[in-house]
């Protein structure tokens, strides 16, 4: 299934993201520490490092719902809008995706705001997450891997140019995290770069860059890992160059 199309000059807008001597304080406890990292458009990026850490601040910070506290943050070289709200041309999904009162088809409808909503849209997405015949079924009664794969199904709706997985596979078994991998490594394969953290070895393995966290402070170059493994999906992209950077 290919990805609903997005305006060429959505990525073009989005990269490189750069970050210089980014640090994120809450009260008095620094959770991101003189970071500095230049992401490139293209492929995954694993973020690695043990709880507490730094990774979901980091992606929040990424995405638009933390401020810097100190430091540059730019996407193609524009600072962006400290309004609070998610930033353009990304999606999110998050470790634990609640899920709204409605059936599953309400929640995938709201990827719709602000824009007229499109069936044909709507229905791929539903086969997207092998959720074609529950419809009409409260999103409430969803599995964990069926809750996740809904979150996913609904980013892709939003045709973004990063896409943000925050621990996406943490509470699935085997066979419901290798369907969740599978679908990470076709949204990359279809040109969508996506930056998760993860603590699974096959996580980690699916990656083409791997950034540690220790202590909100990035600990070394990434590794790049020779032979990838599949899981059903595209095969491995090209390395693309993803280390911190000095200012």
């Amino acid at each position: 299934m290919s990805v609903p199309a997005r305006p060429p000059e959505a990525g073009a807008a989005l990269f490189p993201i750069t970050l210089h001597g980014v640090g994120l304080r809450r009260g008095t406890n620094w959770v991101l520490r003189n970071l500095d990292l230049r992401l490139e458009r293209g492929g995954i990026t694993a973020l690695v490092g043990p709880n507490g850490s730094g990774k979901t601040s980091l992606l929040r910070l990424l995405h638009g719902l933390e401020q810097p506290s100190c430091g540059r943050l730019h996407f193609a070289g524009q600072t962006p809008p400290q309004d609070g709200m998610a930033y353009a041309a990304q999606a999110m999904v998050f470790a634990h995706t609640p899920v709204l009162r409605g059936t599953v088809a309400d929640n995938l409808r709201l990827a719709f705001a602000g824009r007229r909503a499109d069936p044909a849209l709507l229905d791929a997405a539903l086969a997207r997450a092998d959720l074609q015949g529950r419809a009409g079924q409260s999103a409430a009664s969803l599995s964990s891997g069926q809750r996740q794969r809904l979150a996913l199904a609904r980013a892709w709706m939003l045709r973004p140019a990063l896409l943000l997985l925050d621990e996406p596979c943490s509470h699935l078994d085997q066979q419901a995290s290798a369907a969740m991998l599978r679908e990470v490594q076709d949204l990359a394969a279809q040109g969508i770069t996506v930056l998760l953290s993860s603590h699974r070895p096959e996580g980690i393995d699916l990656a083409q860059r791997v950034l540690r966290l220790d202590r909100g402070q990035l600990q070394t170059h990434p590794t790049i890992p020779q032979a990838p493994p599949h899981f059903g999906g595209a095969g491995r992209q090209g390395a693309i160059a993803c280390f911190p950077t000095s200012v």
